[in-house]
C-alpha cells in the first residue's frame, strides 16, 4: 500500500497542502506553529519524503514542467509546430541538465498551478498556450516562474516569452514582394491583435521602399485569418479596377483559398500574381507551384526558452525576459515565377 502523502499530512495538521509542502521542503514562507503541526504529523503517520522532495529540499531538483491545456484539440502536441517546440525545450532540457514532465491542466484553474508546485515539485512551468491573466499572478504570487511560447497578453509585453519576431516576419515577407516588383500588395494579418506586430512589420517594408501606403491594404483581425471575412475582401481586391499584384496570407487555409480564388479569376499565382503566406507549414511546400513561405523558428524558441528559464531560476530578483527570434524566409514559385507589369 502507498504511504501517506501530502494530503493525508495536511488533513491532519489542519492546514492546506501548500501549506504542508512548504513546511515539508523547508522552502517558503511558513508560521513556525504551522511548521510544528505539520512535522508532528508527518512524524505520527510516520511519513518518509519522497525522492522528489528530498532533492528539493536539497536543492538538486531539476523537474520542468510543460503544460498544456486541457481544452486543447486531440493530437495538439503532434501539430508541426507544438512538435518541434517540445523538441526544441526538450534538447535545451538536455544541454543544461533539467527533467521534464507534461502536465495537462485547466488553464482557468489557477490552483492546478500551485499543485504542481506543491504536490510535483515543479520549479518552473512552460506554457504552450495564452494563459488567464488571474493565473500568472499567482504564479508570480507563488514565485513559480514561467515562459510563454510564442503567444502574449498585448497589455502584458514585458512578461517573461519566448516567440517569433512578427514584425521581423512581416517585413520580411512585404519586401520580399517588393523585391519581386509588387507594387499593389493585400495582406491578411491574424496575427497582430493576439502574438505580436505582424501588420507593423508589413508597413515598415512598404515605408521603407517609399511606396504610396494606399497601394498596401493590412486586413487584421482574427476574423481574417481564414473563412468569410477574408474572401469577401479578397473578392473586392481581385476584382477591382486596379487588382493588386502581390498577396501575403497569415494561415494556411487563407492561402490555399486564395490559390483558389485567383485560379477562378483566371489568373495563376506565382505568375499573374505573386503570393507568400506566414508559417512554413506541409501545405505551403505541396502547392503547385509551392508557396514562398515565413518559417517559424520553433526550435529555437524552444531551446531559448530553457535558457531563460535558467536565467529566471538563477537570479535573486529574475528581470523580465521578451526574446524575439527571427526565422527564415523560404523562396519558392509562388514569388520566384512572377513578372511584374510595371
Amino acid at each position: 500500500m502507498a504511504g501517506p502523502g501530502i494530503v493525508d499530512i495536511a488533513r491532519r495538521a489542519g492546514v492546506g497542502k501548500s501549506t504542508a509542502a512548504r513546511a515539508l521542503c523547508g522552502h517558503g514562507a511558513v508560521s513556525a506553529n504551522a511548521r510544528e503541526k505539520v512535522l508532528s504529523a508527518a512524524r505520527a503517520l510516520k511519513y518518509r519524503a519522497n525522492t522528489a522532495a528530498r532533492a528539493l529540499r536539497s536543492g538538486e531538483n531539476r523537474l520542468l514542467g510543460i503544460v498544456v491545456p486541457d481544452r486543447a484539440s486531440r493530437g495538439s502536441l503532434s501539430h508541426a509546430i507544438a512538435a518541434q517546440k517540445l523538441e526544441g525545450i526538450a534538447r535545451g532540457a538536455r544541454r543544461l541538465g533539467y527533467d521534464l514532465q507534461i502536465f495537462v491542466e485547466d488553464f482557468t484553474d489557477a490552483k492546478a498551478f500551485q499543485r504542481l508546485a506543491a504536490e510535483k515539485f515543479v520549479r518552473g512551468v512552460f506554457l504552450l498556450a495564452p494563459t488567464p491573466p488571474a493565473t500568472l499572478d499567482l504564479l508570480a504570487r507563488y514565485g513559480i516562474p514561467w515562459i510563454g511560447i510564442n503567444w502574449r497578453h498585448k497589455q502584458r509585453g514585458d512578461e517573461p516569452h519566448c516567440w517569433t519576431d512578427f514584425h521581423h516576419a512581416g517585413r520580411t515577407l512585404a519586401g520580399h514582394l517588393v523585391a519581386q516588383g509588387c507594387r499593389r500588395v493585400v495582406a491578411f494579418d491574424w496575427l497582430s491583435p493576439a502574438y505580436g506586430p505582424f501588420g507593423d512589420g508589413l508597413r515598415a517594408a512598404w515605408t521603407q521602399h517609399a511606396l504610396p501606403a494606399k497601394n498596401l491594404a493590412v486586413h487584421s483581425g482574427a476574423e481574417f485569418a481564414e473563412g468569410p471575412a477574408l474572401e469577401a475582401a479578397l473578392a473586392r481586391a481581385l476584382d477591382a479596377k486596379h487588382p493588386p499584384d502581390g498577396l501575403i496570407f497569415s494561415l494556411e487555409a487563407g492561402m490555399m483559398r486564395g490559390y483558389r480564388m485567383l485560379r477562378v479569376r483566371g489568373l495563376e499565382p506565382g505568375r499573374n500574381v505573386a503570393v507568400a503566406t506566414f508559417d512554413d507549414l506541409v501545405a505551403a511546400a505541396y502547392l503547385d507551384p509551392p508557396c514562398t513561405a515565413y518559417a517559424q523558428p520553433t526550435y529555437e524558441m524552444g531551446e531559448a526558452a530553457v535558457e531563460e528559464m535558467a536565467k529566471l531560476l538563477g537570479a535573486r530578483k529574475p528581470a523580465p525576459v521578451a526574446r524575439s527570434i527571427p526565422g527564415e524566409l523560404r523562396v519558392r514559385g509562388s514569388t520566384l515565377g512572377f513578372r511584374s507589369k510595371n
